[in-house]
């Protein structure tokens, strides 16, 4: 998951008001530490002394490895990463992106749209290979010219153009 994505579930668990399971949590806090944190090595280490309020000082390495002994806590300072440019952006109107529904409050900078749920009319509830024979005959009979020339020439080619598009629904539903 990226950094954005996290945030976007984030925003989107808070927003329902529901109670999120600590596994969750547990992989939003990993995406976050590996995300922004795992491949980058820190600009600078500071340190102070433990329960004190003075002010973070450079840290030198001894500082670091022996942090614990010498009673210094150890801050990593990294350098923020780079916002990603969205790869297709938010069209809001009335607070709601029109592509994906998300609020402005809580919408990532990606618009991802939910996929479309299946068209269960598109479903065929009949076999379109039952159609086959009857245009192949249709071929025949417009070949053996038992009918007018134009009308002979229509029919071939409406014939020939339907069996065409069963081949092709035929690639593409079994592949």
């Amino acid at each position: 998951m990226t950094v954005a994505a996290t945030v976007r579930a984030m925003r989107r668990a808070g927003a329902a008001g529901q109670p999120v399971p600590a596994d969750e949590v547990a992989a939003w806090a990993r995406t976050f530490m590996i995300q922004l944190y795992g491949p980058q090595k820190p600009a600078r280490l500071e340190c102070r002394p433990k329960h004190s309020a003075e002010p973070w000082m450079q840290a030198e390495d001894g500082d670091v490895v022996r942090a614990r002994r010498r009673g210094l806590d150890i801050r990593a300072l990294y350098l923020h990463p780079k916002p990603e440019k969205p790869t297709k952006a938010h069209r809001f109107r009335d607070g709601n992106c029109r592509d994906c529904g998300d609020g402005e409050f809580y919408a990532g900078p990606n618009c991802e749209p939910p996929t479309p749920t299946p068209d269960s009319r598109a479903a065929l509830p009949f076999d379109p290979t039952w159609f086959r024979a009857p245009l192949e005959a249709l071929i025949q009979v417009a070949t053996h010219r038992f009918i007018g020339v134009p009308d002979s020439m229509k029919w071939k080619s409406e014939a020939r153009y339907l069996l065409e598009r069963l081949d092709q629904y035929d690639k593409e539903t079994l592949a």
